[in-house]
């Protein structure tokens, strides 16, 4: 005769090895980090492989666990056949568990190729034959939600929206920080090969900063604009320019900054993930989707819908047209948000 069920409690499968198929674009590869925090905290002795974009991989050491790191390629995954050649040599063995992050079918298959005994992930159309977990990406949710909802199917249980997380501890780059502190500026995007002059009258309303621009576009592009750039900003402050190797050295630089100023784009994400103050000025894509909520650090969002801080917003639909924002505003805005004297 069975004995009752509370005498036989249900023994979870043990998760030892973790296979996590990452996305290419860097925004989602950050946005995904707070899942990847959930997981390691779900399985904390699981042995995790990231199957991961060649392309900024070094952002990954950002996270405070370890990890193995299979590159792949930008057009390496085409086909199930490409999927296969791949985990041949792969070296993953074992796998427990394999999470795919995208919506690709060849992605999808990464979990079958690699014999996992669990396969999650974003199920619709042939997906649904390789994956034995899956759920439906959610529409109209942000980036971190739609992670959030594989979570959810493989545990069957929530992740508290109210969860924060943070990148490991970094060494400062800028080694007199703490005397002279300093506010980060980020003139990425530059438009037209030429450092966009708004930056110009923001930086005309700080007084006695002591102000390091930096840019995540290539130093090839940057570097010829500099020097001409600072030369006719007011000498009320103190400037120089950071030129990072990757993208830990400019995390380093970001995570002890006073103060962040950014537009969108992953650049934001990083800057949050650190644990920076930052100011995000959102133009063209929605914070809703991708703003970095789920990141341990304090951010003010500013967007062209604030008649507060816009002169003229961009039409609706125009591909070139782009919002053009009040810099004395966002200046007054940042130096409360810094607590700037």
């Amino acid at each position: 005769m069975a004995k009752e069920t509370e005498e036989n409690p249900v023994v979870e499968e043990e998760v030892k090895v973790i296979a996590i198929k990452l996305p290419f674009d860097l925004q989602e590869r950050l946005l995904s980090f707070p899942f990847l925090h959930a997981i390691k905290n779900k399985y904390p002795d699981a042995e995790i492989h990231f199957i991961t974009p060649k392309k900024d991989i070094e952002v990954l050491n950002l996270l405070p666990f370890t990890a193995f790191y299979h590159e792949v390629d930008e057009g390496e995954i085409r086909t199930v056949f490409d999927v296969h050649r791949y985990c041949v040599y792969a070296k993953i063995f074992n796998v427990d568990l394999f999470i795919s992050l995208t919506n690709s079918f060849s992605d999808a298959s990464f979990g079958m190729s690699l014999r996992a005994k669990k396969r999650l992930g974003f199920s619709d159309n042939w997906k649904t034959l390789v994956l034995n977990e899956k759920t439906k990406r959610p529409v109209g949710h942000h980036l971190c939600e739609d992670f959030f909802e594989l979570y959810k199917t493989h545990v069957n249980a929530n992740i508290d929206l109210k969860l924060k997380v943070m990148s490991r501890d970094l060494r400062p780059i800028i080694q007199d920080w703490d005397t002279t502190p300093y506010v980060a500026i980020n003139l990425t995007p530059l438009r037209d090969a030429v450092i966009d002059e708004e930056w110009i009258k923001l930086v005309y309303d700080f007084k006695d900063q002591r102000i390091i621009f930096f840019s995540s576009e290539d130093k090839e592009r940057v570097t010829p604009l500099i020097n001409k750039f600072i030369s006719i900003l007011p000498k009320t402050n103190t400037y120089s320019f950071f030129f990072q190797k990757d993208w830990i050295e400019l995390s380093r630089m970001l995570a002890y900054a006073r103060g962040v100023i950014t537009y969108e784009g992953p650049l934001a994400s990083v800057s949050a993930y650190v644990g920076a103050k930052t100011l995000i000025i959102y133009d063209r894509r929605d914070p809703q989707r991708e703003g970095p909520f789920y990141f341990l650090s304090d951010i003010a969002l500013l967007t062209s819908k604030d008649t507060s801080v816009t002169l003229q917003a961009a039409a609706p639909g125009s591909l070139k047209a782009r919002t053009i924002f009040d810099m004395h505003a966002i200046q007054a805005k940042a130096s409360q948000f810094f607590k700037l004297e």
